[in-house]
């Protein structure tokens, strides 16, 4: 019945399979529906998460009927999944929300709360306590000693301490006039090493649901799963190119949401001036899936996510280029893993 309502509907093409392989892996994918999901039992679900490794979409880069059906199947499950399971069943979760946001089913299916894992922020630096300023030779307040100023004989205490405040007054105006102003050292010292730029792989890539102009990628970086990322390349590379690619991933940039679709990274991609050739650098054959990628002189640890507000990549991006033999660098040092430096096919291009 599904399959007739879509082939008789303006989405044929796409629900079904545009081409024969494809409207045969829709047609396998509704086969072990009934063959292996019904009854739904956990080793049922454990063989669809399995499957659904690396991948964003059932058949091919977009929705399709094995989605809607599966999704249907999976629904009621997912509604009651205990959060000890959500670990063991990471792919199909993540496919599921992935779904429920896109294609957006909430007229029939009421949306599933799935918890995600926490943003690991830098824990804020520790107030110096009272005593340790004083000690360093920070200015504290004046404090009393409990008692009054005594007052002059025949007078009064007040104009002594109205003394005391114009003094202190006049001292500490003195002294925010004679503070220097903040060192730009920690600007100039920021290098390379702040960014966190990792060897991946790309096990899924599909056309972003809300842009043409855009991929949703799912990157293998030495995770517990995938990452998903967003890159700008449909008008550049063919997604058959895209496809089970290694590429380099800047991993700390803040997680944003482009198109209503969150993005956890950047593809790393040399472009020419004229920014009409445009293709991601490709890390060595032999660089190891997760390997962070180096560039001597500059051994900082990163931050896990970096404020957007300091703007670090902007700051950094003039000096990410390629050479004329197309090795990536930094202020003409080149980006290395443990297998060789990190090439591009655009020499003498602009890396970002």
């Amino acid at each position: 019945m599904c399959c007739y309502v879509a082939s008789v509907g303006d989405k044929k093409e796409q629900l079904l399979g545009p081409t024969l392989e494809a409207q045969a892996q829709v047609a396998e994918w509704l086969s072990f529906r009934h063959s292996e999901l019904l009854p739904l039992t956990e080793e049922a679900l454990l063989r669809v998460d399995a499957r659904l490794a690396g991948r964003t979409f059932l058949v091919g880069g977009a929705l399709s009927l094995a989605d809607l059906v599966l999704f249907d199947v999976v629904h009621r499950a997912m509604a009651s999944l205990p959060a000890a399971q959500i670990g063991r069943m990471s792919s199909l979760v993540r496919w599921y929300d992935f779904l429920q946001h896109t294609a957006d089913p909430r007229a029939i299916y009421p949306r599933v709360a799935v918890p995600m894992p926490p943003l690991r922020l830098p824990a804020p630096s520790a107030a110096v306590p009272r005593a340790e300023k004083a000690k360093a030779g920070v200015p504290m307040p004046a404090t009393t000693s409990g008692a009054a100023p005594k007052a002059a004989e025949g007078g009064s205490a007040a104009p002594l301490a109205a003394e005391a405040d114009s003094k202190r007054g006049k001292k500490e105006k003195k002294d925010k006039k004679d503070k220097p102003a903040a060192s730009p050292k920690a600007e100039a010292e920021l290098g390379v090493d702040a960014l966190d730029i990792r060897v991946g792989r790309i096990v899924s890539v599909a056309l972003h649901p809300n842009a043409e102009s855009l991929y949703l990628e799912q990157i293998d970086l030495g995770e517990d799963q995938p990452r998903q990322v967003v890159s700008g390349l449909v008008k550049f590379v063919p997604i058959a190119k895209m496809e089970n690619r290694r590429v380099v991933v800047v991993c700390n940039l803040k997680p944003a949401k482009m198109r209503d679709v969150m993005s956890y990274g950047m593809v790393l991609c040399a472009s020419n001036a004229a920014h009409d050739q445009v293709d991601p650098v490709d890390p060595p054959e032999g660089a190891a899936i997760g390997e962070r990628v180096t560039v001597e002189g500059y051994e900082g640890t990163p931050e896990p996510v970096l404020n957007p507000k300091r703007k670090v990549f902007e700051k950094l991006a003039p000096d990410l280029q390629t050479d004329a033999q197309g090795v990536a660098n930094f202020k003409g040092v080149p980006f290395m893993t443990t297998a060789g430096p990190v090439i591009a096919s655009i020499p003498n291009a602009h890396v970002a």
